[in-house]
């Protein structure tokens, strides 16, 4: 044993000796690629201050609640969400729900993997399409640090789309790549997987078997003949086992999406009007795409979300210097300049086509059109693109120098876009909001009746989420139940204060717990009025309560506050009436009606006393008494 453990420590300077030897001749050998996980890791750190500075938005609440009331199946994987399939995201929105409702945390773990991989896997497919020479790393740097992209990575219900997309883009583009090169089965299984998994993580995959047949067509297959005709022709009979397949899998998802669409109840209005899909196809070229692909937009609007609002003398500046760039690559041949025909052909038929046929709402076509969102995908593209027009053959030096110029531009731009995104969005508010709905839920009196509200428009806004927008939908599952593991909850909800209620309470829109007030018009019984005094006598025989004043036709909430035996109230208001029973003692009860007037009616029956003393009417709108104790006393900090 002596032996062995001396033979052991001789061997270990050799063997320690050997492995570093073999790092620095890897180093040496793999110098690119190297440089290339040092951009991704720039990247990622980037992404991590960018995430530091975002919280869950809108879309995210919705998909979150909804998986915590879904079961993982394939009813919940594929329901059309506004339209769009997408069971990747799906899957991914499920797990976070599951496993810690609104973790940002979590959350932001898991875009930063999706980024790495979507990140490393173009690095991958730059080597394999040109090779590991130093010229890659430029349309990769185009990539990492493309300001479009921002607003996806930032925003939950995007990035689980738009990164699994891309990271299925390149590794399709690459296992494609390599079929074209040696056609062996492998490789055309491999390439159908990752068409299959961007098909189901957006609806942009079912784009890129016709960006694989372009790139085919014009830079891959050997011996293609000059003109494109003839060029599709030749690479569509060379490789027809690998179109069939793809067809295969395009014509299968069509049939899916469609019979999806169609049993969701999503109903697709068209195009509409011809003029506004001009101006939308103008503005999101001319503004978003134009300067993005440039570094821009360089000002972000303050309203909505990633809208592009760029310094219309940059803007106009970015159209010269993209035009230069087209310009060089025309005179270079028809290699260069087909690269920017297919990235332009993405983002009509991925980008614009696709919102055109939604619809464009009540939105403006210029709001749509400045949504960098639309144009995130196209990032992926834009690097391909880039590589295919400058690497695909040697530089000239007139060449070169627009290519250095060009991404100088880049990079200033971005240098100046990316910070500008973190200022133009803050997420305070809603991270406030979070963290003091989670202390309200757990110093809240055990079993307190929390009447449901609106959430405030920062959080999910209600005008484009109709019914989800709603405290009871958002809040309840951190209480316990709500799908949340079966939990007991903490807190009762209702819909509207109804019946005789104990201290209700209601979220005022900082997230705190507060009393429930009534406002609207009251009714304050003269004094001495009654044998208790201050008291409106209802009897069997019934009374009439005047309020201070009138009100329109609405559904309002009628509160009486009474001291008298139990039996049966009923209270009736414009024209509606509503029966209660109510307990003995002094209590306040709510009654919803819809009506309209100046007068409230009660009527007490099924008391042997025979009479209730009603002290208060107010007839109004539920709202948190501002003027009460909240829970806690002050918001907790974004």
């Amino acid at each position: 044993m002596v032996a062995t453990l001396t033979l052991r420590t001789r061997l270990r300077p050799d063997t320690t000796r050997r492995v570093r030897v073999h790092s620095v001749q890897w180093v040496k050998t793999h110098p690119v690629t190297l440089a290339g996980v040092g951009l991704v890791a720039a990247q990622l750190g980037w992404t991590a201050i960018l995430l530091g500075h975002s919280y869950f938005r809108q879309d995210d609440f919705a998909l979150l609640d909804g998986a915590l009331r879904s079961g993982f199946g394939l009813s919940y994987l594929m329901s059309p969400d506004k339209g769009h399939l997408m069971p990747v995201g799906m899957a991914i929105i499920w797990v976070l729900a599951r496993a810690s409702l609104y973790n940002w945390l979590l959350a932001s773990a898991v875009i930063m993997v999706l980024t790495a991989a979507a990140s490393l896997a173009l690095l991958r497919v730059l080597q394999t399409l040109f090779g590991a020479r130093p010229g890659i790393l430029v349309p990769l740097t185009l990539y990492l640090f493309a300001p479009l992209s921002v607003g996806s990575i930032a925003w939950l219900a995007a990035a689980v789309k738009i990164l699994p997309l891309e990271l299925a883009l390149f590794l399709a583009t690459d296992a494609h790549a390599r079929y074209v090169r040696a056609p062996r089965p492998r490789h055309a299984i491999l390439a159908a997987l990752w068409l299959l998994i961007g098909m189901a993580s957006a609806d942009q995959g079912a784009v890129v078997p016709l960006l694989l047949f372009a790139i085919t067509t014009i830079y891959l297959a050997p011996g293609v003949p000059s003109g494109w005709a003839e060029a599709a022709w030749h690479v569509l009979t060379r490789y027809q086992r690998i179109w069939v397949l793809y067809g295969t899998l395009f014509a299968g998802y069509c049939a899916l999406f469609f019979t999806q669409l169609s049993t969701s109840g999503t109903a697709l209005p068209g195009p509409g009007e011809t003029t506004r899909l001009y101006r939308f196809a103008g503005t999101m070229i001319g503004t978003n795409a134009v300067p993005g692909v440039l570094g821009g937009p360089w000002r972000w609007a303050t309203s909505g979300y990633a809208q592009a609002g760029p310094p219309a003398a940059l803007e106009y500046l970015s159209w010269v210097i993209a035009a230069i760039v087209v310009a060089v690559c025309v005179v270079r041949g028809r290699a260069a300049w087909s690269a920017w025909a297919i990235l332009l052909g993405w983002i009509v038929v991925a980008d614009i086509v696709p919102v055109a046929v939604e619809g464009f709402g009540t939105l403006s076509t210029s709001t749509l059109g400045a949504d960098t969102g639309y144009l995130a995908d196209a990032t992926g593209v834009l690097a391909l693109c880039a590589g295919l027009a400058f690497l695909s053959r040697p530089l000239s030096r007139p060449a070169r120098i627009v290519a250095i110029a060009a991404l100088v531009v880049f990079l200033a731009g971005s240098a100046v876009s990316l910070p500008a995104f973190v200022s133009a969005t803050p997420s305070t508010a809603v991270r406030s909001y979070i963290a003091t709905v989670r202390v309200a839920t757990r110093e809240a009196p055990l079993e307190a009746v929390v009447i449901d509200s609106p959430l405030p428009a920062a959080v999910m806004s209600p005008g484009f989420f109709a019914g989800q927008a709603r405290t009871s939908q958002l809040i309840a599952p951190l209480a316990g139940g709500g799908g949340n593991g079966g939990t007991e909850p903490r807190l009762s909800w209702a819909t509207v204060p109804a019946g005789v209620l104990t201290s209700p309470m209601v979220f005022d829109d900082s997230g705190r717990l507060r009393p429930l007030a009534i406002t609207g018009l009251s009714s304050v019984p003269p004094p001495g009025t009654g044998a208790a005094g201050g008291c409106l006598d209802v009897t069997g025989a019934g009374t009439s309560i005047a309020l201070d004043g009138s009100l329109f036709r609405w559904s309002w909430i009628v509160r009486l506050s009474y001291s008298g035996p139990g039996g049966i109230l009923v209270v009736g208001f414009g024209g509606s009436s509503s029966q209660v029973t109510v307990p003995a003692g002094r209590h306040d009860v709510y009654v919803p009606l819809v009506g309209e007037g100046s007068v409230v009616s009660a009527r007490f029956l099924g008391s042997r006393a025979g009479t209730l003393c009603v002290t208060r009417v107010t007839v109004g709108s539920p709202h948190p008494d501002q003027a009460g104790p909240a829970i806690p006393a002050v918001p907790v900090p974004g």
